[in-house]
């Protein structure tokens, strides 16, 4: 067994501390996404209130939503990290060296009058006080583990080490030497309170599969059995959930493998890269699992970059991998809005277009890339001005990750601020006929820039034109209401007919189905009322002694969306046959955007024609 390589010169130090930066982006992004989800899926559900719409917009709700769960308990993690602390060894069994249940045994010596040699939990200890002072020990009987570090208080960490360690301990004692050193290295880096055992953020990256197989899957399959009235832009916004459940996975999983490499790093430096290899290899078992891999390094690569570890490749893909991950997190961004546009109206070369120019303009218009140039900058300078200090020159390639690092960002930045790209003249979907349509703020005349839109609902839409109205038939249209005697109330006894104008056949069978045993009430006044949040206030516009005829509409706002809802009601009662109610109800719902100073809008309507029994109560 090789001892530590004392004399081996430093060739590049840990990368930037992107797992900080990830969660600085994750806050920033907060309100915007909290906006954005509630604005969508409360535009989405009011269109059509059917039971499966709900569902369905409830559940893409809180797929993209959940990730701000972990990020508040991660947040909590990092403000009370003596909470966190007592759950970690509360839910592993983490217990002081000094409890009973670790109690010596009796060892004899073999030499007469000779002391014991210290039992496994003091060399541990006394290892851990000769490297990171302050650090404390606990001890688990618990397998699947090997060692971990975390919070013990805002001053105070923990070690615990596990079953698989102590027999790592007590058969290749330098190879559980590199493992301690690999987690003194994320204690160094102070990346316990972000990573680590109990660490939210890798908690989020375990769940997020299952997330993607139950909370998405699921209403997909049912959007696709059933359709109602947004589907189009249902489905759309399933297009983009469904990539962004990479794009959440790929900036944790970077950040978590950046610093898993970078503490294998400074292991490999301190205990010698041989030892640090036979311990991946002795602790690969507690890495097999897949999900294991999205937090972890597969043990291959991470036996790799031990081996490798002062190559001058291995150092800059240790330092750009987080970059990448944010490149390719806009990739797919991009990806996911081309097909969400297509099934919103626009065509595939407009999409492609609009897409680009979004994404030329999201490389500026966001802190993503200024924060990362900011953190390589910095990282490079504060390294630069320790290397002085310590009167160590930099090698000449010792220095390339330094340069890779700032480099990358800033040249994504310079293309951003280039003129490359402009969003294409014209609309982006057609304007007419309710379907989504796109506009931005003329330029002014005196040819200055114009202002940028101010974001706001969109006005109440326009009745869709062509509907059938009960004013165009044989009837009374004249001489005004007639009175009633007040009031009369109604249950509805059976939907006879639903016919879609438009949409399809179950949006109206399923409008009718939330019509059957409802109440209506005729008031005095000539108002038609029930008790389904869909049916506006109907007011009598004609009626002689057996037909009555009402018109009524509503409008529903949020900060992103207007729904208005138009109905036609005809109600005959004639003697000696059950009453009948004719129903006209159309619904249109306009949603507006403002993105990098551009205006988007866009329309979703539905209309259909039932006709019910009712029961005179």
């Amino acid at each position: 067994m090789s001892g530590p390589p004392t004399a081996r010169p430093v060739r590049a130090g840990s990368p930037p501390p992107w797992l900080w930066l990830t969660l600085f982006l994750f806050l920033a992004d907060a309100p915007a996404l909290v906006a954005h989800t509630f604005g969508v899926g409360t535009g989405l559900g009011q269109l059509d209130t059917g039971e499966r719409a709900l569902f369905v917009t409830a559940m893409l709700s809180l797929v993209q939503l959940l990730p701000l769960f972990f990020l508040m308990a991660a947040v909590l993690a990092i403000l009370a990290p003596r909470a966190r602390c007592r759950f970690v060894e509360r839910r592993h069994g983490l217990l002081p060296p000094e409890h009973p249940f670790f109690a010596p045994p009796r060892r004899a010596t073999g030499v007469p009058g000779a002391a014991p040699a210290p039992y496994f939990p003091d060399q541990i200890a006394e290892f851990l006080r000769e490297h990171a002072p302050g650090a404390q020990l606990r001890l688990s009987a618990q397998s699947g583990l090997s060692a971990r570090v975390y919070p013990g208080s805002w001053r105070v960490t923990r070690v615990g080490v596990f079953a698989p360690f102590v027999h790592l301990w007590e058969t290749d004692r330098e190879a559980a030497r590199a493992v301690l050193l690999h987690e003194l290295g994320h204690l160094r880096r102070g990346e316990q309170h972000v990573a680590g055992l109990g660490s939210p953020f890798t908690a989020l990256v375990r769940v997020w599969p299952y997330v993607l197989a139950g909370l998405v899957v699921v209403p997909v399959t049912l959007l696709f059995v059933t359709g109602y009235a947004t589907a189009s832009m249902t489905l759309a916004q399933v297009v983009l959930v469904l990539f962004g459940v990479p794009k959440v996975l790929l900036l944790v999983s970077a950040a978590l493998w950046s610093a898993e490499l970078a503490a294998d790093r400074s292991a490999a430096r301190s205990a010698g890269p041989e030892s640090l290899v036979r311990a991946l290899r002795r602790l690969e078992h507690g890495d097999r699992g897949g999900l294991a891999r999205l937090y972890h390094p597969p043990v291959r690569l991470r036996i790799w970059f031990a081996s490798h570890g002062e190559s001058p490749v291995a150092g800059l893909l240790l330092t750009l991998a987080w970059p990448s991950a944010l490149l390719v997190q806009l990739l797919l961004t991009m990806l996911g809005a081309v097909p969400a546009y297509v099934l919103l109206g626009a065509t595939w070369d407009r999409a492609t277009g609009e897409v680009l120019a979004m994404g030329h303009g999201a490389l500026t218009g966001q802190p993503a890339w200024w924060a990362t140039f900011a953190v390589a900058l910095g990282w490079a300078v504060v390294a630069g001005v320790r290397a002085s200090r310590a009167g160590r020159p930099s090698a000449p390639r010792s220095s390339l990750p330094y340069v890779a690092a700032v480099l990358f960002p800033a040249v994504v930045l310079l293309v951003g601020l280039l003129p490359v790209m402009s969003r294409p003249t014209g609309d982006l979907f057609a304007d007419e006929g309710g379907t989504p349509s796109a506009s931005t703020t003329p330029p002014r005349a005196d040819g200055a820039p114009a202002a940028c839109p101010s974001p706001s609902a969109p006005p109440a839409p326009k009745r869709p034109r062509g509907l059938p109205t009960f004013t165009t038939e044989k009837g009374p249209t004249t001489g005004g209401p007639a009175p009633t005697a007040a009031p009369l109330t109604f249950r509805t006894l059976a939907v006879t007919s639903a016919e879609p104008l438009t949409g399809t056949a179950s949006q109206a069978q399923d409008f009718g189905d939330r019509l059957r045993r409802a109440r209506w009430t005729l008031r005095g006044d000539g108002s038609l009322t029930a008790d389904v949040t869909e049916i506006p206030t109907l007011r009598t516009t004609a009626a002689d002694g057996t037909t009555r005829r009402f018109t009524g509409q509503r409008t529903r706002r949020t900060d992103v969306s207007a729904t208005t809802t138009w109905l036609e009601a005809r109600l005959v009662v004639e003697p000696g046959t059950p009453p009948r109610l004719d129903l006209i109800r159309a619904a249109t719902q306009a949603m507006r955007a403002v993105v990098n100073c551009q205006e988007f809008t866009s329309t979703s309507s539905t209309a259909m024609r039932l006709s019910l029994t009712l029961d005179l109560q």
